[in-house]
């Protein structure tokens, strides 16, 4: 656990994603959690140790199954976007299962998961929601990488916890994003001078600063440049192999885990190809 502003506290050790806490004297807030039982515990009991009490809401930054699965363990309400509340209410269990199922194949120890339950948003975010206490935390709506994307700004620290609408030195999750270009936007938005942001919590990877996004933009770029190639070609989903190698070399992957981002990256073009067909792809 790694403060880096006061009262506000980070943390990149957990597989899959990185966390955050925030001490208000209306009570700690969580944004996501580990997925794994005994780290969230172990998540939990360091938090409430620092801020001196219980966890008083978890902000779900969208429905990331890496998310999904910590969301219930701090016992906490869980704040979440709209969108992340409709896939979550539509799936069901059978969403749930999936999500189990896939973590237990991937990671070591992920075997305490088959007791996890799905734990629905109380408190649902379309636009901004602010979760008064002694630090002003804004809970805002933003076009990103999945329906329901939110992020949760801390103006007087200059501080966003940005989800996976930023993440640094790793492969962004695509195949779920409504709008690319409205991405990009956000992107955009979020290096002007005036957006309070001197240190950004991204999704996955390092704190870093605004100029840190600029790799994120470029792969979204280049990804809708060699889709609207495809379509231009007459080419079909069946040419997007030949992409996934290419962009697979513009971010480390780790040992054991190539195979599962090619499916994240094939994901991704697919989903970018659907967005840009011929009749939606000029800018």
């Amino acid at each position: 656990m790694e403060e880096i502003a006061p009262g506000v506290y980070v943390s990149s050790f957990y597989p899959g994603i990185n966390v955050g806490l925030i001490v208000t004297d209306g009570g700690p807030i969580m944004v996501d959690s580990p997925p794994l039982p005994d780290d969230a515990r172990a998540w939990r009991e360091r938090a409430e140790e620092v801020a001196g009490g219980p966890i008083r809401y978890v902000v779900l930054t969208d429905h990331h199954p890496d998310r999904l699965i910590g969301a219930g363990w701090p016992g906490a309400p869980v704040v979440a976007g709209r969108g992340a509340f409709r896939r979550l209410r539509e799936g069901g269990e059978s969403l749930w299962r999936a999500v189990v199922e896939e973590w237990v194949r991937r990671r070591p120890g992920a075997e305490g998961l088959a007791d996890a339950r799905p734990v629905l948003p109380e408190v649902i975010v379309a636009g901004r929601v602010s979760l008064h206490g002694s630090v002003p935390v804004v809970v805002e709506s933003v076009p990103g990488a999945a329906p329901g994307s939110v992020w949760v700004r801390l103006p007087e620290q200059e501080v966003l916890f940005a989800g996976d609408t930023v993440v640094v030195g790793a492969h962004p999750f695509l195949a779920e994003a409504p709008d690319t270009r409205a991405w990009l936007e956000t992107l955009v938005d979020l290096r002007r001078p005036w957006f309070p942001a001197r240190l950004i919590v991204p999704g996955r990877g390092p704190v870093c600063d605004k100029e840190a996004t600029r790799d994120l933009s470029a792969y979204i770029q280049r990804v809708r440049r060699r889709i609207r190639s495809v379509h231009t070609a007459g080419g079909g989903r069946g040419d997007l192999a030949g992409l996934v190698e290419e962009f697979l070399s513009l971010f480390p992957i780790e040992e054991g885990e190539r195979e599962r981002v090619q499916r994240q990256v094939r994901a991704g073009l697919e989903r970018v190809f659907e967005e840009l067909r011929p009749e939606e792809a000029e800018e």
